[in-house]
């Protein structure tokens, strides 16, 4: 699952929370460090083939997108989050929120995108679902976000099924930017169960 970052619609500038805490884990402000994280994850074929076009990501690549996750942040106050234990710094995955823009295929620009990557050796934990959890409930409880959308590469059965769990459900298909085929999720404020809930 690969997200853009998008510029914010007008509106007031949102209050800064960098660190989201659960019962295992923190999901922290993207640091500078973190790029080396991305790199790694993103030359596991076990990972990139999930995002995006599937390939492995160039360190040109890794670059530019480490830039834009970093600026997000400054301009917008949340965005792309560092996923660790709550107990260390170990670096399991990535959480991540910004603004869909025009990127998610038939869901208007007001939405937030919500994305999640492991570390595969920390796959099949409920890590993805508890970090994913804490991530909406920061954008429709803190940001007040109308309508969460979620992309996830055909085929990538995990994922699907953490959209899921969030309460998210499917919205359609469709082909990507980079044209990439996808299934849309989407999550309205209204059918939030609340923070920390689970849906049926």
């Amino acid at each position: 699952m690969e997200l853009a970052c998008h510029r914010r619609p007008q509106g007031p500038r949102i209050g800064r929370m960098d660190v989201l805490t659960t019962e295992r884990l923190r999901l922290v402000r993207w640091r500078e460090e973190f790029r080396a994280d991305v790199a790694r994850l993103t030359s596991d074929p076990r990972v990139y083939r999930t995002l995006g076009l599937g390939t492995r990501w160039t360190p040109e690549y890794v670059d530019e997108r480490h830039r834009a996750y970093l600026e997000h942040w400054r301009s917008h106050g949340f965005g792309w989050r560092g996923v660790l234990a709550a107990d260390g710094e170990e670096f399991l995955g990535i959480a991540a929120l910004n603004y869909a823009g025009t990127r998610v295929p038939g869901v208007e620009g007001s939405a937030f995108e919500v994305g999640w990557w492991l570390d595969p050796r920390y796959q099949g934990r409920g890590i993805a679902t508890e970090a994913a959890r804490a991530t909406r409930d920061d954008a429709f409880g803190r940001l007040g976000a109308p309508r969460l959308a979620a992309r996830v590469r055909i085929g990538n059965d995990a994922s699907a099924r953490v959209a899921t769990r969030l309460g998210m459900r499917l919205h359609g298909e469709a082909v990507a930017a980079r044209g990439e085929a996808v299934k849309v999720f989407t999550l309205d404020r209204r059918a939030w169960p609340g923070p920390g809930r689970a849906t049926a």
